[in-house]
């Protein structure tokens, strides 16, 4: 699909990937399409917010004139454009006001929304256009407001401006909007942008590195996320935020190209008992072991994201790595094929509660393989009206088996007979992070259940 035809498919689309990946050379490309109603907000918007006669002259005397100077990366008066272009604003939404004649409105709800996105000042009517007060009524010099104030009531004014602008299949393209932003000020705008352009019937296309643009639009938005890897790139693959995506994205940090992400790589895991069993190994290694499990539901989902994973990653990263893991439950543990810069992984046990029976858990708590034995047995006596006692049963009868034996349903038995009053995700992610390195080739050491792949790919022993 190229970028023609992506932008007609979602109401919102997002741009992501590395410097030099194309994303701005897309969105002018765009920009220079000829019969459409389009607007590119370049990405490195320079300039004081203040109103300047002789650029609202130039605006005034050559049309082309602001689209022409944003047509680079760069442009020194970007926001002093900004200023002139809120005239024009206030024009056209005393029209829309003075159309409209039930509308209890004025200007001032318009400023108000502006002013919304500022946590510390907000915008009043001037002779100039607008003025800049702090929330209590005190003006605030232009060169004075910081470089996020400056960028947000820049953009906020862009946007409106847009909006208003009388055509139809309109269609925004933001550069980088988070430039000079902190998160929570994405957040906002991307809420008000949102809004914007449900309210105005406008589509809208951001370029942009930044994960806390893409969380912040609202569950259920028409949205799409497009991953640019390089200049050339002619079809595009875009997919849509879930729930997988949404656990996964926060991981690279609120700017995706920082070391978050290769600092603690994500590993793809089919549940939460292995998810709270994992970060009990980072705590326990104090981070020694570093990785961010992400819930995917079964073994099918974790083929999807895989994929998914192996796609999107180089487009952020150079040498990127990633993690996934898979239960034995009862199959063999034959070998599994890395996908792309994705390491596959299964256990050498049937799931991950089993490694309560390997001899490193039953050593921690004073038993090796035949007491422990004796002690199932036992309890088997005492409690023989217990609804799994057939399941603590048939691991007695096949306890040498215990590898690959099911036991999720009798796993906090075996941890009231273990005598521990941890929770068993936590007696395993404790005796990893101080065991794994210790060599044992014997058929029941956490080693083995762990499987060769694991212990050497994810933790390096």
């Amino acid at each position: 699909m190229n970028m023609n035809e992506l932008t007609q498919t979602a109401r919102f689309t997002v741009l992501i990937g590395k410097n030099g990946a194309g994303k701005s050379s897309l969105l002018r490309t765009l920009s220079s399409e000829v019969n459409l109603n389009i607007k590119y907000v370049s990405p490195e918007r320079g300039g004081t917010l203040k109103y300047d006669p002789n650029v609202d002259n130039n605006i005034a005397s050559n049309p082309d004139w602001t689209r022409v100077t944003r047509q680079t990366n760069r442009f020194d008066q970007f926001r002093q454009q900004s200023a002139a272009l809120f005239r024009n604003l206030e024009l056209s939404v005393l029209r829309e006001i003075a159309k409209n004649r039930a509308s209890k409105e004025d200007f001032g709800a318009t400023l108000d929304k502006i002013s919304a996105l500022l946590p510390a000042v907000k915008l009043v009517s001037s002779n100039t256009g607008f003025a800049v007060h702090t929330k209590v009524g005190n003006l605030v010099d232009e060169n004075s407001l910081s470089s996020g104030e400056s960028e947000l009531i820049a953009l906020a004014i862009e946007v409106l401006v847009f909006a208003y602008q009388p055509g139809a299949e309109k269609l925004l393209l933001l550069d980088e909007p988070d430039v000079h932003l902190h998160p929570d000020l994405q957040q906002k705008f991307v809420g008000f942008v949102e809004r914007v352009a449900i309210e105005h019937n406008l589509r809208l296309v951001i370029a942009t590195h930044s994960t806390a643009i893409i969380g912040a639009f609202a569950k259920g938005s028409d949205l799409q996320i497009v991953p640019i890897s390089n200049r050339d790139q002619r079809d595009f693959k875009p997919f849509q935020r879930s729930e997988v995506a949404e656990e996964i994205l926060p991981i690279f940090g609120a700017h995706p190209l920082s070391t978050a992400f290769n600092k603690m790589p994500v590993i793809l895991i089919e549940g939460d008992d292995d998810r709270r069993v994992l970060e009990q190994v980072v705590r326990s290694s104090k981070q020694r072991f570093a990785v961010s499990p992400c819930v995917v539901g079964d073994k099918q989902s974790l083929r999807v994201w895989e994929d998914w994973l192996n796609q999107f990653l180089p487009v952020l990263y150079d040498s990127p790595k990633a993690f996934s893991l898979r239960d034995l439950d009862g199959g063999n543990q034959t070998p599994i094929d890395d996908v792309g810069c994705v390491v596959r992984m299964r256990l050498n046990c049937y799931a991950m509660e089993n490694l309560l029976l390997c001899d490193e858990v039953l050593s921690a708590h004073g038993f090796n393989e035949a007491t422990f034995h004796t002690a199932l047995v036992d309890w088997i006596a005492k409690s023989p009206a217990h609804k799994y006692v057939a399941a603590v049963q048939a691991l007695v009868d096949d306890f040498s088996a215990r590898r690959t034996i099911d036991i999720k349903d009798v796993r906090n038995i075996v941890v009231d007979v273990l005598q521990s009053k941890q929770p068993w995700e936590v007696i395993l992610g404790q005796t990893i992070a101080a065991k794994v390195a210790t060599v044992s080739a014997a058929p029941n050491s956490l080693r083995v259940y762990l499987g060769a792949k694991m212990v050497n790919q994810l933790f390096n022993c």
